[in-house]
């Protein structure tokens, strides 16, 4: 059993635990409206919760953002080639 650290604001409440618990979950849109509703609601009147969800949700947007690489273009076209190929071939 993992020990409350004494200095998180949200240590020890069951509503706290249970939105960040689905905080990945809520952030990708898997989430059933109704509990969405309800994480939204959490996160609208916990500020420390809030803070969490800002961070991730900025987290996540700076790294889809430098993450991405771009595929030569000659790799595109062996790729297409080998996909027309395999389709005149059937």
């Amino acid at each position: 059993m993992q020990t409350p650290d004494p200095d998180d604001p949200c240590a020890g409440d069951t509503d706290c635990q249970a939105a960040l618990a689905e905080i990945y979950s809520y952030l990708d849109r898997e989430l059933t409206i109704e509990r969405r509703t309800i994480i939204r609601t959490h996160l609208d009147a916990c500020s420390p919760c809030g803070d969490r969800y800002t961070f991730e949700a900025e987290l996540r947007q700076v790294i889809s953002m430098r993450c991405q690489e771009s595929v030569p273009e000659a790799l595109k076209n062996r790729i297409a080639d080998a996909i027309r190929q395999e389709m005149q071939g059937r």
